[in-house]
């Protein structure tokens, strides 16, 4: 109890992260360098859950929001507004998430952090090479919607998005060039519901399921 009264900003991002996975314990990675931005972990922590159907684990930063007291000047949103997330694959037997995620989202808050530039819902970004440094993928870019089940919630200390990080190649980058926010996190919810950053894919636009999806939506075509 006495936990959550020091850092109710933190208990409100568990208590939304608890509503979706009920009675499980998350992997829990806090950070001995928290807020210095010449560390390679600014973000106080990071908790991974073990999401299913399909097998996944689902990161969650903790530290672009207020966690411990009010200090920003807007009453309703907190900090920057957001906290980050991603979702990767979770291969049979796995116990132990994969560290790469943990270093994609500890680059981006430190980004965040020392520019005091935020990230907003169909943000897009060219990473100028593999979004797992020394990891063979096509995954060379990022673009941002608004966790599908997480969503936004009020806490102690004004609203917060849950804002999930998801890999792309670079010709589907260059695919949403000209569509809209709005576009992109529609596009993106129809490709892949959960918004799965898997290493391993190919470019959409080479899958014949999803392709014309793409397609679709470069022609301003929302759904059939």
């Amino acid at each position: 109890m006495s936990e959550t009264l020091k850092a109710p900003g933190w208990a409100a991002i568990d208590a939304a992260c608890q509503r979706l996975y009920p009675r499980q314990v998350p992997h829990q990675y806090t950070s001995k360098t928290a807020y210095e931005l010449e560390s390679s972990s600014p973000l106080p922590a990071v908790t991974v859950w073990e999401g299913q159907r399909p097998a996944h684990w689902h990161y969650v930063t903790y530290g672009l929001t207020e966690l411990f007291e009010k200090t920003s000047h807007d009453p309703n949103v907190s900090g920057f507004g957001f906290e980050l997330t991603m979702r990767v694959p979770r291969v049979e037997g796995e116990d132990q998430p994969p560290a790469w995620p943990l270093r994609v989202l500890q680059s981006l808050g430190r980004y965040v952090l020392g520019s005091r530039r935020g990230f907003d819902t169909g943000h897009r970004a060219d990473l100028g090479g593999p979004i797992a440094t020394g990891m063979t993928t096509e995954l060379t870019a990022l673009v941002c919607v608004p966790d599908p089940l997480l969503g936004k919630i009020t806490g102690p200390f004004g609203s917060l998005l849950f804002l999930q990080v998801i890999g792309v190649t670079a010709d589907e980058l260059a695919a949403m060039e000209r569509l809209d926010h709005e576009g992109v996190v529609h596009m993106m919810g129809e490709i892949d519901f959960h918004g799965l950053t898997d290493l391993s894919r190919g470019s959409w636009l080479k899958n014949p399921q999803k392709a014309p999806v793409v397609r679709r939506y470069q022609l301003g075509i929302l759904r059939d």
